[in-house]
């Protein structure tokens, strides 16, 4: 069985903080934009979710790219 990944403290303290972040600011901006329940934020976190699931066909795709770079 492999390690779970995680980031390094840098990469959680720099890159990913940041990121978090950004999506928290834009998320909000959204929400007052649309004057829109949690509940469709919540709805739209979802489907960005499902993106990076291991059934998704965006993550089988991801894992075909990195495996055969040469061909994309």
């Amino acid at each position: 069985m492999t390690e779970k990944w995680t980031p390094s403290k840098e990469q959680s303290q720099g890159v990913v903080t940041r990121t978090v972040d950004f999506f928290l600011d834009e998320l909000n901006e959204l929400q007052e934009e649309l004057d829109c329940p949690d509940e469709y934020i919540f709805s739209l976190l979802e489907a960005i979710r499902d993106r990076w699931s291991q059934e998704s066909c965006h993550a089988k795709m991801r894992e075909l790219k990195k495996a055969n770079p040469e061909v994309f």
